[in-house]
């Protein structure tokens, strides 16, 4: 009898509370959701023919991520495992790929601009963005547009920094296992320049022996309009990683056992990460209704780490640095109708080394096929030119198309 006046007392409350929640957001005004992920240029969301998520910033700040998992895995059809530390594995609409094919099946970027080069990639690579001071992230589930091609095959996570502005937020936090974190966000408005500092640094001892961790993440941002009309914003992110890293526990039942789990059967492993990624884009409307941007950028990457899933526990140090722009230039066609081409244009230096100390343990098989020694040992360079062609027609029954090439 206790039991179902309880039951029956929480659905009248939630009955109750819902109607006035309906009632406030009736009187409100609906909230217009703007994402730049599809055509790089801000656009509502309720006009977007494409699958796409957005985490605002109060959400953002709501959840106060220490991993970018436990924010994303919120939105529909995504699914990011959280791997030891800040390391992570990515699904959005298809299984949690690995391996090389798993980043080069979706496309992670910052402002627009993919955190690695075509062909450089890393599964764990969005602990190269500044997601804990982001505006918002915006997911593109399923294949992304003409903008991006290829590399966003299963989709794409875009993180958005905020606009420069006058602002001052600090925050320190603490908690179990030795984690600290401190973050700031600091903003000038000079008239017709604004920049803003972005602050964020944390470290923590880790669940598992060692298995701790130090991360540093500082973004600079600007805005400015010159005399001539050109409409200036850009600026540089700079991340830092080193990370102690646990293997597997291995056993029958090894994760029921309180004291087994808590070990680290790869003490010796580590990943050390370190990104700088500076960037312009200039914008202006011209007198033929055309609307420009060409977006030049600078990207570099280098990662340092064991690969203690792998007999022999081979080591793996590479770098790339890459020189680029984006350009594209937009039409309204009247006004149910727009037409965007551009051309991006990226070249890339990179180098890697895979290097294995000791000898390999185990089987005949893997003793003759892995090798002590260099594995890999190569320099290469990249060119990537990609032009592309956008049309989107909205109908005045409801229908719109999107024609990309």
């Amino acid at each position: 009898m206790i039991r179902k006046l309880l039951v029956s007392s929480i659905a009248i409350a939630t009955a109750i509370a819902a109607q006035t929640g309906s009632a406030q957001v009736g009187q409100g005004a609906i909230e217009e959701i703007e994402v730049i992920s599809t055509t790089r240029r801000a656009e509502s969301l309720g006009d977007i023919n494409a699958s796409i998520a957005v985490l605002s910033e109060e959400e953002l700040r709501q959840i106060g991520h220490t991993h970018y998992q436990e924010a994303v895995n919120r939105l529909p059809g995504v699914n990011v495992s959280r791997n030891n530390g800040q390391e992570s594995l990515t699904a959005i609409r298809s299984p949690v790929l690995t391996g090389p094919g798993a980043c080069g099946s979706f496309l992670l970027a910052e402002q627009g601009i993919p955190l690695r080069a075509a062909g450089f990639c890393n599964v764990n690579e969005m602990f190269d963005a500044h997601t804990e001071n982001a505006a918002r992230i915006e997911v593109i589930r399923g294949p992304g547009s003409a903008f991006y091609g290829s590399n966003a095959i299963h989709g794409m996570i875009n993180v958005v920094l905020p606009e420069p502005e006058q602002r001052a937020d600090f925050s320190l936090e603490t908690g179990p296992r030795g984690y600290n974190r401190a973050n700031a966000v600091v903003g000038f408005d000079h008239g017709n320049f604004k920049q803003l500092f972005l602050l964020s640094g944390s470290n923590e001892e880790g669940w598992r022996d060692d298995s701790g961790l130090d991360q540093q993440k500082i973004s600079w941002l600007y805005k400015y309009t010159t005399p001539g009309g050109f409409e200036l914003d850009g600026g540089f992110t700079r991340t830092n990683l080193n990370q102690e890293t646990a293997g597997y526990v291995v056993g029958t039942d090894a994760y029921k056992d309180s004291d087994l789990r808590d070990t680290n059967p790869n003490p010796e492993a580590y990943r050390d990460n370190a990104s700088f990624r500076i960037w312009t884009r200039i914008s202006k409307k011209l007198d033929n209704d055309w609307e420009i941007v060409f977006t030049p950028y600078f990207r570099e990457a280098n990662l340092d780490f064991i690969q203690h899933f792998l007999p022999g526990n081979p080591t793996e140090d590479s770098e790339h640095r890459t020189l680029g722009f984006q350009f594209a230039s937009y039409k309204e066609l009247g006004e149910n109708a727009s037409l965007a081409l551009g051309l991006d244009v990226e070249s890339t230096d990179g180098k890697l080394l895979q290097f294995q100390e000791n000898p390999t343990q185990g089987s005949l098989f893997l003793r003759t096929t892995i090798p002590q020694g260099a594995h890999y040992d190569f320099e290469v360079e990249a060119l990537q030119i990609a032009p592309f062609l956008h049309y989107q027609r909205y109908f005045d029954n409801g229908w719109d198309i999107s024609l990309g090439l």
